[in-house]
């Protein structure tokens, strides 16, 4: 990879499954944002409407380097269910077709996940060198992302991933580093910047929790957590990255509505860091 690092925002920031997964809202909010980009997040219902979206975001002008695939295709790859694995496969291809035709390079990917985590990595494992395959038929390259685990580490599983299929990229997510006690790891692990295998990197903030008190999904922005963000953004300057920097914060409050001055407040800090790289 050649270039400076690019700001990107993740569409995920003012959506939400199931109740508010219409890509119209990115042609409301997204204008406003001074990004270099953004990370559209695929929603299973958006399956059939693959042209229909394509045609509407590419009017929009906005740039979409990068794709997050539907987070359940992971774990209906190795469901025991027929269906459901036909399922899974039919969003990877669905994801990846709108990748394509938006130009994205880049698809950010759980090889597993809820409900059952990395319970079954091995089989997970076992689908990458196909779902890899698939994703370079459409003209992208995947990233597996470092996501929670029960049974290992987002670390250790991404390594099992690069050893299984070479092809595979990363994408780092700080958060959930942090929670498995794996940021600073991540930024001193020689093996994982080889390559340029890191290609993009999520942010979000960390205290220490996930959920508020009454089992609500929580999440900080930079500024708002413990995260160092100087010395994170210095490791990755002598780590010489290129790649995505993507909020992926959500502003959307419980009955619906978005705080979206809350997520230009994050990315104005951000774009201090990326533009001093």
């Amino acid at each position: 990879m050649i270039g400076p690092m690019q700001l990107l925002c993740s569409t995920g920031t003012f959506s939400r499954f199931p109740d508010l997964t219409d890509y119209r809202s990115i042609l409301t909010y997204g204008p406003e944002l001074e990004v270099d980009g953004f990370e559209l997040m695929f929603y299973p219902d958006w399956t059939p409407e693959i042209e229909h979206i394509a045609v509407g975001l590419s009017k929009s002008g906005l740039h979409f380097p990068t794709l997050h695939a539907e987070k359940g295709i992971g774990p209906a790859l190795v469901s025991s269910l027929p269906e459901e694995r036909e399922q899974g496969w039919q969003w990877l291809q669905a994801s990846c077709q709108l990748g394509s035709l938006l130009g994205s390079h880049l698809l950010i990917f759980h090889l597993w996940g809820l409900p059952g985590s990395d319970e079954r990595i091995e089989q997970n494992l076992q689908h990458l060198e196909d779902c890899i395959t698939l994703t370079e038929e459409f003209g992208l390259e995947l990233a597996v992302e470092t996501i929670p685990c029960r049974r290992a580490d987002p670390l250790s599983n991404v390594r099992r991933a690069i050893d299984q299929d070479r092809r595979s990229q990363v994408a780092l997510d700080i958060e959930f580093l942090a929670m498995h006690n794996q940021l600073q790891t991540a930024l001193e692990t020689d093996w994982l910047w080889q390559q340029n295998r890191v290609r993009h990197i999520h942010i979000k903030d960390y205290d220490g929790g996930i959920y508020s008190s009454d089992n609500y999904r929580s999440y900080l922005h930079p500024g708002e957590g413990r995260i160092n963000f100087t010395q994170f953004f210095e490791a990755l300057r002598q780590r010489n990255f290129t790649g995505n920097i993507s909020i992926e914060s959500s502003v959307v409050n419980r009955d619906g509505t978005r705080d979206i001055h809350r997520l230009m407040k994050g990315l104005t800090m951000l774009r201090q860091f990326v533009h001093n790289a």
